[in-house]
């Protein structure tokens, strides 16, 4: 494993931008930047984090984006999502990120690696989905 900070990329002709917009995402969730986080993502995007397949449900759209980090401040104190692999199979991104948590009221502490497919077309995200490990996620795309 890498240390953290250091991202690498595992393809030789993979495409620049798609890695591009996945890394400023993760840039973008980090600050709860929701504005340039839906400027990365289409107007008919799919998040399926670890919350919504709890719930057996996604958020949709750039309204659900806004859902989704108003709902992270409510359950997490902190939380933080350190991209260390960038996988590239297109038209996907799997990312293998360090994800960091504190649960608000809980003090629930949470280190642990876990995966995250994204899909992209016309280089903007139109789906996301989580994985609680980095193996799950490489074989849910390797398997398609």
């Amino acid at each position: 494993m890498m240390p953290v900070g250091q991202a690498r990329d595992t393809s030789g002709a993979m495409s620049r931008t798609d890695i591009d917009v996945v890394r400023r995402s993760f840039e973008a969730f980090n600050a709860r930047d929701a504005d340039r986080l839906i400027s990365l993502s289409a107007e008919d995007c799919e998040w399926v984090t670890f919350r919504a397949q709890l719930e057996g449900s996604a958020y949709r759209g750039h309204e659900g984006i806004r859902e989704f980090l108003s709902d992270m401040a409510e359950d997490w104190e902190e939380l933080r999502v350190d991209p260390l692999e960038f996988h590239y199979r297109s038209p996907r991104v799997v990312v293998v990120g360090r994800l960091r948590a504190l649960g608000r009221g809980s003090s629930v502490d949470i280190e642990t690696l876990a995966g995250f497919v994204f899909e992209l077309s016309g280089g903007r995200i139109t789906r996301v989905t989580s994985y609680s490990s980095p193996e799950t996620a490489l074989e849910a795309v390797d398997a398609d």
